[in-house]
């Protein structure tokens, strides 16, 4: 007997605290000792909200199966998951982690991604689950059709998504390209005297590129942690200029920019004569992480204070000649960002990340695998830079070519090479949420039962 739609939602929101929570646990690594005996709100909080996805896709099953042909089950809830994936996942408050269909983009239904985006990866598994469940809970000879009938419509739809698929063939990649990753640990970053390691062991690390003669280097997220404004050392600019100059490189360099009220998370762009040609400052940051949302004054409650107060950037760039589109850390999580920057001209994605906020959890591997997801959306080759890892350099089929470890210092080097444009990288995300919505809708209402 099925569940009545308000109950399968309490248990369906049960059963995504409990999945969130734990898949949440590395947001807690690091962070989680600025709360003390609070470390718990860190997975505690997103999962009650994430949660919410989970509790309306089980009512809409729930109802799906009282009112709807066994057949349309399956199509209406994997159209209602992925819906709610796609909202959960969307705007300033979107949570874009740990979304069911990320982690096939490294099995056969990868080009479904070129086409739809995660958003077709994950119906298509929602859709073989639902098809299972069907089958396991009726055990006829209906059921049996309705299983095989979502095994084979996602055989058929991903053999004629990989037979389009742009990336099926990558074209020649000779753009050498560069990312160092100096392993400086979080607890040691912020330390006053870690300025001067950071600088130390990035430049030397570096430098002897001169000699693989690679047009861009990348480095990871704030592992400068102040080069212009407030605190900032004046010579760190012109060392950095010369060491870009000396390389014969795009040098991409992490960094904060301090000002008397607003403290900027950037990526200076020096060019290959050492001009400071291009300042990138993060535009989609953590709530409650890197700002507080809502009224400054929310800043005097207790904790108020500490979320970081980080100014918001509003450019959509591509730094020329090559089109380079940058993405910060959390940036890369967000689909919509990257098809944007797509859509405008980039060629090549640089993402510079510190994920050494989670230690060796599996945050780093989950975030990277995000990487590769972004490379098949949007046909582009990406060049990832870590602090502590995972850095390298992912091809538009979303493979690794050169790949480093975690916890590890190393200079990962390889090659890129022309973007292979997709259907998604066209239009984005929320034609294709739209479009889901409205299967679920047509389903509703196609699929109701007929009065006896």
């Amino acid at each position: 007997m099925p569940l009545r739609p308000r109950t399968a939602a309490w248990v369906g929101y049960v059963c995504g605290i409990v999945f969130f929570a734990f898949d949440y646990s590395w947001l807690g690594e690091t962070a989680g000792a600025l709360l003390g005996p609070f470390a718990f709100i860190l997975d505690i909080g997103p999962a009650l909200l994430e949660g919410l996805a989970f509790a309306v896709t089980a009512a809409v099953v729930a109802w799906a199966a009282q009112n709807l042909r066994i057949g349309w089950v399956p199509v209406l809830a994997a159209a209602a998951f992925t819906v709610a994936e796609w909202l959960r996942s969307s705007g300033v408050f979107g949570f874009p982690m740990y979304q069911i269909g990320t982690p096939f983009i490294e099995t056969p239904l990868a080009p479904l991604a070129a086409f739809a985006g995660i958003y077709g990866l994950t119906f298509a598994i929602a859709c073989l689950a639902a098809g299972f469940a069907v089958f396991l809970l009726e055990r006829n000879r209906n059921s049996a059709l309705v299983l095989a009938a979502c095994v084979i419509g996602v055989v058929l739809v991903t053999s004629g998504a990989w037979l389009a698929w742009p990336a099926r063939i990558v074209g020649p990649a000779t753009t050498r390209v560069a990312a160092v990753q100096a392993n400086i640990t979080q607890s040691l970053k912020w330390e006053p005297e870690a300025l001067l390691l950071a600088v130390n062991r990035y430049t030397s690390m570096t430098a002897p590129l001169a000699a693989f003669k690679p047009q861009i280097v990348v480095w990871p997220e704030t592992v400068i942690t102040t080069l212009r404004g407030l605190n900032a050392e004046p010579a760190l600019e012109a060392r950095f200029a010369s060491l870009a100059a000396h390389v014969g490189a795009m040098l991409v360099v992490g960094s904060i920019e301090r000002s008397d009220d607003r403290v900027y998370n950037d990526l200076f762009f020096f060019d290959r004569t050492g001009a400071l040609v291009h300042t990138y400052r993060k535009r989609q940051l953590v709530p409650f992480a890197e700002y507080l949302p809502g009224p400054r004054a929310l800043r005097s409650l207790p904790f108020g204070n500490l979320p970081a107060d980080f100014g918001i950037g509003t450019e959509q760039t591509v730094v020329p000649p090559l089109g380079i589109a940058p993405l910060i850390c959390w940036e890369s999580a967000f689909s919509d960002l990257a098809q944007v920057q797509a859509a405008n001209g980039a060629r090549i994605f640089v993402i510079s990340t510190d994920d050494a906020w989670f230690g060796a959890s599996d945050g780093p591997y989950v975030h990277a695998q995000i990487a590769s997801l972004r490379a098949v959306e949007t046909g582009r080759w990406i060049v990832r830079a870590g602090a502590t890892g995972i850095s390298g350099v992912i091809a538009p089929d979303g493979t690794w070519r050169s790949r480093g470890g975690l916890q590890t210092q190393e200079v990962i080097t390889g090659t890129v090479g022309d973007p292979q444009p997709t259907a998604y990288s066209r239009f984005g995300p929320h034609p294709v949420g739209v479009a889901f919505t409205l299967l679920a809708a047509i389903g509703c209402f196609a699929g109701r039962r007929r009065s006896a």
